[in-house]
């Protein structure tokens, strides 16, 4: 367990914020699945355990997708996707013919990946008037025991100030995923220094927005 950074009105800021970036995430994840996105039980995790970032409902092996997240920020994100929850994304976004095949299935959730990052670190940094961006994610699949053995080891090799969890869940489809995003002692001066006037709070790039499908527009042009 770690103690908190912040005092409580700058922990509000930070909630305030996260929130408004998980916002970009559900309209990007909107756009994917074509369903509508709910953001359940977004909260600050201060153990970093399996019970603590995982729905009590995971019995079975996850798909653990993990990019590192550099610039004038650092941090690391989890998107978690539960077995039947994978199904359910590769049923809305592949082709039934590619269904079978495991190195399209793990490429969908990369790429689905690299939107969700993306719009989550986008917003962020322009609310903190800063650069961040994700490098390539990677992807394991693996145990409920494996998973905590994996969490336990990235708390030791990094001074976490800061860690979040959020639910996403689709309206109609019933996907669920969690997203867990830990920052480094990097987020400390900007929380403290926050400029509210000099904060971004306008859409991302129509263009950026586009080249982020470019996965998408191989299949269904």
């Amino acid at each position: 367990m770690f103690q908190s950074q912040f005092s409580i009105e700058k922990s509000y800021l930070i909630n305030d914020i996260t929130n408004i970036a998980l916002g970009n995430v559900a309209s990007a994840l909107s756009t994917v699945l074509k369903d509508e996105i709910l953001v359940r039980n977004v909260i600050e995790v201060k153990d970093l355990s399996k019970e603590q970032l995982l729905r009590q409902d995971y019995k079975e092996d996850l798909f653990v997708l993990t990019t590192d997240i550099v610039g004038d920020m650092k941090a690391e994100t989890m998107l978690i996707v539960h077995g039947e929850d994978e199904q359910g994304i590769i049923e809305k976004t592949l082709p039934r013919t590619e269904w079978g095949k495991k190195h399209m299935r793990e490429a969908m959730l990369l790429e689905l990946d690299n939107i969700l990052i993306a719009a989550f670190v986008t917003k962020f940094a322009n609310l903190f008037n800063n650069t961040m961006y994700g490098h390539v994610p990677a992807i394991q699949e693996m145990s409920l025991e494996n998973f905590d053995k994996f969490i336990h080891k990235k708390e030791e090799v990094m001074n976490v100030s800061y860690a979040l969890k959020a639910e996403l869940g689709a309206f109609k489809s019933r996907v669920n995923l969690e997203l867990i995003c830990m920052f480094d002692e990097t987020l400390i001066p900007f929380v403290r220094n926050f400029d509210i006037e000099n904060a971004f709070v306008g859409q991302q790039d129509d263009d950026k927005k586009e080249d982020k499908k470019g996965f998408f527009k191989s299949f269904f042009g």
